[in-house]
C-alpha cells in the first residue's frame, strides 16, 4: 500500500472482515457523530433519513428471519435503482444472504434460468414490472415494490396514483407488498459476524471471454473499493452532498460506487432508476450535487440538454467516466464550461470489470494524461500480458491483468462455465486476465486499445453476443448470426447484427423486420440490434472461428 493521501477525517478505513452492512454501520457512526445525520436517499424528490434506512433495513431483515431464510441462502433482487434495492441489499448483507442482482429488463425465461441456476429462494420485484412474470411469481415468495413506498405528503398521493394504474399486482399466496412487510415490528436479528471474503453478491457480467457468466463477490472486495474510491475524495461538504445515483444497483459501478461508497461516504443518493438528462440537470441545480459517477453517453446527453448550464455546476467537484469510450475532445469541451461556470470539476476517464468491482484505475485530480484510464488504485497491481502469457515491458500493447483485494471470487459453476476466472502466477498471486487490450507506460499510466473479448458495451451496459447468437439462430430463415460492435450515424455504440440467410432469394426488408420484432421480444432494450447487415457467407479466421473484429465497426473519430 502508498503512504496514506486521503481525506483528513479519515472516516473510512482499510476494511477487514466485516460485512457490507457493517461498515456502513460503522461509517454513519463516525460521520453522524460530527456532523449530525443525514439525508440517505432521495427518491421524487422525497427525502430519506440514514436513521430511518437502517430502521427499514433492520425490520426487512427482521422479516426475511421470520420467514425462515438463513445465512448461505440466494435472494435475487429484480429491481431498477431504487430505495427498495439499497435496503434490500443491506438487510440481506446484515444475514449473510446472497443477494443476486438482475437486471430488471431481463425476459421471463431468462429471469427463471437464473433463478435456478443460483438456487434464489425469494425475488423482490417492482410492481410496475410483475404482470410479466406471474408464472415466477406463482411459485417464488415474492417481494413487491412500488415506488410510492419511500414518497411523502402530495407526492405520495401523485406516485400512488400513478403505481396503480400502471401495475396489476396478483393476488396470491406467494405475493407480499413491501408497504405491508414495513408496517409491521419484527424483533432485532444479529448481524453475521466476520463475513470477511465469504460470496454475498453475484452479479452477472460477461467474464473475460464474451460469455455471460455469474460473477461471486464478498462484503470484502466492495468495501475495499468504497475505502479506494474515499481516498480520491476532495472538498467534501459533509451534510449537505449528493450524487447523482443513476448508475443501476445490478451493476458493479452501480451497487460498489455509486451506492455502497456513495452511502458510506455521506454522499446523499438522487434516485434516477430510468435517465433523464433534463431531470438530472434539474437536480443539479435544486440540490447541492458534489459527486456523478457515470458512463459517457450519460455526461454527453446532460451536457448536449438545452439547461445544462445552471447555478449548480459550481458545486460540482468530483466526476467519474467508464464503461466506454470518452474522447478527450469532449472531456475539454465539458472542462471549459464548468470553469466558465465556476466549478472545479473536470470528467476524469475510469477502466475496470465486474471481476474487479468495476474501477481499477482512474484519472484524478493528481494523476492525469489525455486518452489515458489512469493509473491502478491504491493496491490494485496492473499488468501486460503477450499471447503467450508472458509480461510485457511499458509501452508494448498486449492483454491488461489485474491483481488486488476487489478482486471477485469467481464465476458460479453453471455446467458450461467451469473455471474460477482467477489464475496464479509464480509467486502464488491471484490474477484476472481481462480480455481488454492495452498499455501501460513509463509512469505508469494504463492506455485501452481494444477489446479482446466478445462483448458489447451500451452505455455502461454489457451485452453478450453469444447469448444474442443462440437465440437468434432459432429463427428458420437465419443461417449465421453474428453480434459485433456498430455505431449510429451520430457516432453512439450500438448492436450491430451480420447474417447470412439459408435462402438468398429472401426478401432482405421482410426478413429484417422480422428479425428485429424477434429481438424486441425476446431481448431486452439494450441488446436490439439498431444495425442489421446481410452478407452472403459471415467472414472466418483462419481457423474457421467467426471473424467478429472484422465484421465489428471502426471506433468514429
Amino acid at each position: 500500500m502508498t503512504e496514506y493521501t486521503g481525506p483528513k477525517e479519515r472516516y473510512l478505513t482499510e476494511p477487514k472482515d466485516e460485512s457490507c452492512y457493517e461498515y456502513l454501520q460503522n461509517c454513519y457512526a463516525k460521520i453522524s457523530r460530527d456532523h449530525g445525520d443525514y439525508t440517505a436517499f432521495v427518491n421524487q424528490d422525497c427525502k430519506t433519513s440514514m436513521k430511518k434506512m437502517f430502521e427499514d433495513i433492520e425490520n426487512l431483515a427482521g422479516y426475511l428471519t421470520e420467514c425462515g431464510f438463513k445465512r448461505g441462502d440466494v435472494i435475487t433482487v429484480f429491481l431498477p435503482t431504487s430505495a427498495h434495492a439499497f435496503v434490500a441489499f443491506y438487510a440481506l448483507n446484515k444475514l449473510g444472504i446472497i443477494a443476486n442482482f438482475v437486471h430488471p429488463l431481463t425476459p421471463p425465461d431468462a429471469l427463471n434460468e437464473m433463478l435456478e441456476l443460483t438456487g434464489s429462494k425469494a425475488l423482490f420485484i417492482l410492481d410496475r414490472a410483475i404482470a410479466s412474470f406471474t408464472s415466477i411469481v406463482s411459485k417464488t415468495h415474492t417481494i413487491v415494490c412500488s415506488t410510492s413506498d419511500y414518497t411523502s405528503g402530495i407526492m405520495k398521493l401523485l406516485v400512488k396514483l400513478d403505481d396503480n394504474k400502471n401495475s396489476n399486482v396478483p393476488d396470491m399466496p406467494t405475493v407480499f407488498r413491501y408497504r405491508d412487510i414495513m408496517k409491521k415490528k419484527y424483533p432485532a436479528v444479529k448481524t453475521v459476524s466476520n463475513p470477511g471474503k465469504e460470496t454475498l453478491i453475484y452479479l452477472h457480467g460477461g467474464g473475460t471471454t464474451g460469455k455471460s457468466k455469474t460473477i461471486k463477490h464478498s462484503s470484502f472486495s466492495l468495501n475495499s473499493l468504497a475505502y479506494k474510491l474515499y481516498l480520491l475524495d476532495r472538498d467534501h461538504n459533509y451534510g449537505d452532498s449528493y450524487n447523482i445515483c443513476a448508475l443501476p444497483c445490478f451493476h458493479a459501478f452501480g451497487l460498489g460506487g455509486a451506492m455502497h461508497y456513495a452511502l458510506c461516504n455521506a454522499y446523499s443518493a438522487i434516485l434516477v432508476p430510468k435517465f433523464d438528462a433534463v431531470k438530472v440537470n434539474n437536480y443539479i441545480k435544486k440540490y447541492h450535487v458534489q459527486e456523478i459517477l457515470g458512463v459517457p453517453n450519460m455526461f454527453q446527453k446532460m451536457y448536449n440538454a438545452d439547461n445544462f448550464v445552471n447555478p449548480g455546476l459550481k458545486n460540482l467537484n468530483l466526476l467519474f467516466s467508464g464503461g466506454d469510450i470518452l474522447s478527450e475532445s469532449f472531456v475539454d469541451e465539458l472542462t471549459s464550461v464548468l470553469r466558465a461556470n465556476s466549478s472545479k470539476a473536470k470528467l476524469f476517464r475510469g477502466w475496470g470489470l465486474t471481476e474487479m468491482c468495476a474501477v481499477c484505475t482512474t484519472c484524478s485530480a493528481d494523476h492525469y494524461k489525455p486518452d489515458s484510464i489512469g493509473i491502478p488504485l491504491d493496491g490494485v497491481k496492473i499488468r501486460v500480458l503477450d499471447a503467450d502469457g508472458k509480461v510485457l515491458p511499458a509501452g508494448e500493447v498486449g492483454e491488461l491483468s489485474l491483481s488486488g483485494d476487489t478482486m471477485m471470487n469467481g464465476y458460479l459453476p453453471d455446467g458450461i462455465v467451469k473455471e474460477s476466472g482467477i489464475v496464479k502466477d509464480e509467486n502464488g498471486v491471484d490474477w484476472v486476465n481481462t480480455g481488454d487490450m492495452g498499455y501501460v507506460d513509463e509512469d505508469g499510466f494504463a492506455f485501452f486499445t481494444g477489446r479482446k473479448k466478445r462483448i458489447i458495451i451500451i452505455s455502461g451496459y454489457n451485452i453478450y453476443p453469444y447469448t444474442m447468437e443462440q437465440k437468434i439462430m432459432s429463427l428458420d430463415f437465419i443461417k449465421e448470426a453474428c453480434a459485433v460492435q456498430g455505431y449510429d450515424e451520430d457516432k453512439k455504440p450500438c448492436v450491430k447484427l451480420c447474417v447470412s440467410l439459408k435462402d438468398t432469394s429472401i426478401n432482405k426488408e421482410k426478413a429484417k423486420k422480422d428479425i428485429l420484432t424477434f429481438c424486441e421480444t425476446n431481448l431486452d432494450a439494450f441488446s436490439v440490434p439498431r444495425k442489421i447487415e446481410f452478407m452472403d457467407t459471415l467472414p472466418r479466421t483462419k481457423i474457421e472461428k467467426l471473424d467478429f473484429m472484422k465484421m465489428s465497426d471502426k471506433i468514429p473519430n
